[in-house]
């Protein structure tokens, strides 16, 4: 027996197994039957047709090589002479099969070799290409397989699926004749400039050509990524459904040198469900380098990025963790993950007493990296004892100067011993602090081309380096940690546990929002969940996006999110301010079937793929997956502006036909059985809808009426009031204000007869703002607010009497309304309002809040702190903590709440709401400060406004003021899961 090794597969003369593929050759015409796949080459040409089922894929295919600094590229065509061999292959990771070696002679004496991988029984194969050369050369293109013909035969709604180069751009997809828009986007250098412009063709890593109607399709893309950048370039249709007029698989990226240059492998498949064959090609890419595997659950936790900014601070970060150990805990939330704003109190011990302190409290700490990219204030400070500065560190271009990038900062040149250092020193820094998940970003900075230290290194080798070395200590380490990829390439893939899909949520692009941007980037990457990676990043779950201010999400927006988020597959982060979230949003935090979802780690495929991002449709609105158990997921999302109305076979649910099945609504809990057949569904705009078919039969639920229906609002000055017509029982009422939300610091009142009670209050109020409380007997309902801000639209209110899981609330001190203005709260000045309270909790406070910004924001957050009093009126205990950061606060009072959440207290003791910015800068003016309302204190008050000029030590009565705050209860005694 003899055995050769040959680009990493054995090659071994024996009868293979299976289906194997067939060769002949008659005089020039080599002809290979491999399953429905049928390949000619004719060797007197140097081109060659694949066919599937006697359909025409390629045409006149040819194989090409590239030298740096030429214009012209060795084609196949051109050769002076051409040879076929055939050989039987057994592939470690794959199977036995064959392979076709179709050898090119040039009159130089270069050779091209394209090489042909078919494998037993199957729908695929892989290709690569070798370059050969008497002296040394520079190549810096390889395409084994170029045409100007690729089809997938008859079909209705042909159309092009793309991937981008990293998640800084957007999955694509479009008809073949009308490629539509994209950024171009690759390597991002310093002020980019990246227009939506006519689509170039260019797919990076993979890309398919399907029909969505049949859903048969081709898939085209990278099976290995060791030494290359890897693409795939298509060429417009010039008819509707017609034939792809260009189609090319090559490596790119700086260039290889030496007497023989390789390519990296390529994959090429036909497949009866396009999704199908995106799924495979995932398997079959993680054949040939193994993902690296988690063997934890799915991080489920928090996430400061959106709710502090660069507001990270310590203290506030350790008041999260124990919100979230008390809160959140218990229905599986475990990470506390830092990002770029994280500012511990001291360098590096603090880092370490973080991750301290989240494990005392049971949970797992995450940090933050950027370990391609040096600041230019480090550049002349030296990295440690290695004799380097970090400018010997950074990646240089063709002339010498430093690679910037978008960030402003300069990119690592991995092939330097001190850019070795550099990233090896950081990772094991976060190891050895103890954190438990690291967030790896801005990696597409280490896929620079430029002028290395070893000039034999290439973007591609360069990011591989480094990322190596982060992926090897954090195994040497011996604890589980896990890796997550941000604004990173698709491939290579094993180096990180998982990957982000697309970019930041708050980042839009084109015409869509940030959400949207999110939801069809995860969608179009399903595929990659299990097979590239074991899970997919669809960023975080922003149930409100405080940070926004007036510009926080409506309720529909945040829960068309947590849909896409609990379908992407894999993380589940909160990245809002926890403690000052609504009751009626936080039910979603909570929710335990919706969290079962999103830890079970599994992505959802698309049903049908729109032409989103390239031709600027909407982000596919039906998304499935199984639940394991005979059942499905089915997430729908209607992005559209109008009710939306779809009729769902079983098949394309995952489901069996004419068999029953309970349908619940997850968000709702509503619940109702299915007979078998179609399932007809329904959405107002913007609504979402997660469903589970399950085959166990279940109580079914139904939602009660409203009992305004039919009932018209009656507008007066600042006020909709509607009338119930008599007396009525009800517990529940939703606002619904259409879009842009105009109306500010509400008031939502019932009137039982005699006297209107007030409900309810808040500064916004959203496109469905639910508010739960005792039962009561009005007649009528009101809704004040103080103002608007821009043109209103008459909001819509709907009033239930119905068990609800939004936490029942009833105010039980109120002191809300107008007031004077405090902007006394920065330094070591503090104000403290004392209360007692008549019930044992205490879940919810309101309380006037704005911003005196004159020409700086505040250094330091706003820190609100519940605290236990002594006999003398002084904090003996603090019960809770949380902090605002300054960004987007209104200018104008605004009510603002917060949701301590306690129980158990004592209504005999006295306690008090201290408001504190403690690192923020004095100003005798009051400027650049957070500000409260405060009124009168009347003579019957049991509580008293104290200041601080000492950061706490001492306090000072203000005999003529009280803060004005709203107190709370749970209704029944305890807090809805």
């Amino acid at each position: 027996m003899k055995i050769n090794v040959f680009s990493g597969l054995l090659l071994i003369m024996l009868t293979t197994l299976g289906h194997a593929a067939e060769f002949s050759r008659r005089g020039a015409q080599v002809t290979v039957h491999h399953g429905d796949w049928t390949m000619q080459y004719a060797l007197d040409k140097g081109t060659g047709t694949l066919t599937w089922h006697q359909t025409p894929v390629l045409k006149a295919f040819h194989s090409e090589a590239l030298r740096k600094g030429e214009m012209a590229a060795l084609n196949s065509e051109q050769a002076a002479s051409r040879d076929a061999n055939w050989e039987k292959i057994i592939d470690p990771q794959r199977r036995p099969g064959e392979k076709l070696t179709l050898t090119s002679r040039f009159a130089d004496g270069a050779t091209l070799a394209l090489h042909l991988w078919f494998f037993n029984d199957t729908r695929w194969f892989l290709s690569d290409l070798t370059v050969t050369a008497a002296s040394e050369m520079a190549i810096s293109r390889l395409a084994p397989i170029v045409s100007g013909f690729a089809d997938i035969g008859p079909a209705n709604d042909k159309r092009i699926y793309t991937t981008p180069y990293s998640n800084n751009f957007d999955f694509g997809v479009a008809p073949v004749n009308d490629f539509g828009l994209s950024q171009n986007g690759t390597d991002r250098f310093a002020n980019p400039v990246e227009p939506m412009v006519k689509f170039n063709g260019v797919s990076h890593w993979v890309t398919a050509l399907f029909d969505n109607q049949s859903r048969h399709g081709l898939i085209a893309g990278a099976a290995s990524v060791q030494k290359w950048k890897s693409s795939q370039k298509l060429g417009e249709a010039r008819l509707a459904n017609g034939p792809l007029t260009a189609f090319a698989l090559y490596n790119w990226g700086g260039s290889q040198r030496g007497t023989t240059v390789r390519s990296d492998l390529f994959f090429l498949g036909y497949f009866t469900d396009y999704r199908d064959g995106l799924e495979t090609y995932g398997k079959i890419y993680n054949q040939g380098e193994p993902r690296l595997n988690w063997n934890g659950a799915v991080p489920v936790g928090f996430n400061a990025f959106y709710s502090h900014d660069s507001y990270g601070k310590t203290r506030d970060m350790e008041d999260i963790t124990d919100y979230i150990a008390a809160h959140l805990k218990p229905l599986g939330y475990q990470y506390v993950n830092m990002d770029g704003g994280f500012q511990p109190e001291s360098y590096p011990q603090g880092m370490k007493d973080f991750a301290d302190y989240v494990h005392q409290r049971g949970l797992k700490a995450g940090g933050y990296l950027t370990p391609f990219t040096i600041y230019e204030n480090w550049l002349d400070l030296p990295v440690d004892n290695t004799g380097y500065t970090h400018r010997d560190a950074c990646l240089h271009d063709e002339n010498g100067q430093l690679v910037k990038t978008y960030l402003g900062t300069y990119a690592l040149d991995m092939s330097h011993p001190a850019a070795q250092y550099i990233v090896r020193r950081n990772i094991k820094n976060d190891l050895a602090w103890g954190y438990d998940y690291l967030k790896l970003d801005f990696l597409d900075m280490g896929l620079y081309e430029g002028h290395h230290h070893d000039p034999a290194i290439n973007g591609m080798q360069n990011y591989r380096i480094g990322m190596k070395i982060m992926r090897d200590e954090v195994q040497a380490s011996g604890r589980q940690v896990y890796l997550n990829a941000s604004i990173a390439p698709l491939l290579p893939a094993a180096f990180t546990h998982g990957r982000r899909a697309a970019c930041d949520t708050s980042l839009g692009v084109a015409a869509y929002s940030g959400i949207e941007r999110q939801a069809l980037n995860s969608a179009a990457s399903w595929w990659s969940n299990g097979t590239l990676y074991d899970y997919n990043d669809a960023d975080m779950f922003l149930p409100e996006q405080l940070l926004q201010g007036a510009g926080r999400l409506g309720q529909l927006a945040a829960l068309r999110l947590a849909t896409t988020v609990a379908l992407a597959g894999g993380h589940w982060l909160v990245g809002d301010n926890l403690p000052f979230i609504d009751e009626d949003r936080m039910t979603w935090i909570k929710n335990r079937s919706l969290l079962k979802v999103a830890q079970a780690g599994i992505a959802a495929r698309p049903v049908s793929m729109t032409n989103f991002y390239h031709a600027g449709e909407h982000s596919p609105a039906v998304l499935v997956r199984t639940d394991g158990d005979g059942g499905s997921y089915v997430g729908l999302s209607n992005w559209q502006n109008t009710t939306q109305h779809w009729r769902l076979a079983p098949a394309g649910l995952g489901l069996t036909a004419n068999t029953p099945y309970q349908i619940t609504e997850l968000y709702s809990g509503r619940s109702w059985p299915h007979q078998g057949g179609e399932v007809a569904y329904s959405l107002k705009a913007g609504e979402t809808a997660l469903l589970h078919f399950s085959r166990q039969t279940a109580k079914s639920t139904s939602e009660a009426g409203d009992l305004l229906h039919g009932k018209s609002a009656i507008a007066g000055k600042n006020r909709y009031e509607w009338d119930l017509g008599q007396s009525t029982g009800l517990n529940q009422v939703i606002i619904k204000e259409p879009a842009p939300f105009a109306i500010r610091n509400y008031t939502l009142s019932g009137f039982d007869g005699a006297a209107w009670n007030k409900l309810a209050q808040g500064f916004i109020v959203g496109d469905k703002r639910t508010f739960s409380f005792p039962d009561i007997q009005v007649r009528r309902l009101r809704l004040d607010f103080a103002s608007h801000d821009g043109p209103l639209t008459t909001p819509t209110l709907e009033a239930y009497q119905q068990q609800s899981s939004v936490s029942s609330l009833k105010i039980t001190e109120d002191s809300i309304g107008p007031g004077m203005k405090r902007t006394d709260i920065q330094g070591n000045h503090q104000l403290m309002q004392t209360f007692k309270l008549s019930h044992s909790d205490l879940p919810k406070i309101d309380f006037w809040l704005f911003e005196h910004y004159v020409d700086a924001v505040p250094g330091d957050n706003l820190r609100l702190r519940v605290v236990e009093l002594n006999a003398q009126d002084r904090p003996s205990k603090t019960l809770f903590t949380a902090a605002l950061p300054p960004f987007n606060l209104p200018a104008n009072p605004a009510i603002y709440s917060v949701f301590p959440r306690l129980s158990g207290l004592d209504t005999a003791k006295r306690y008090a709401l201290i408001f504190s910015s403690e690192g923020s800068r004095f100003e005798p003016s009051g400027k650049n400060s957070y500000g409260v309302l405060a009124g009168k204190r009347s003579s019957g008050a049991t509580g008293r406004l104290l200041i601080s000029i000492d950061a706490g030590k001492t306090w000072q009565d203000e005999p003529q003021h009280t803060l004005l705050l709203t107190f709370y209860s749970h209704a029944t005694g305890g807090e809805n899961d």
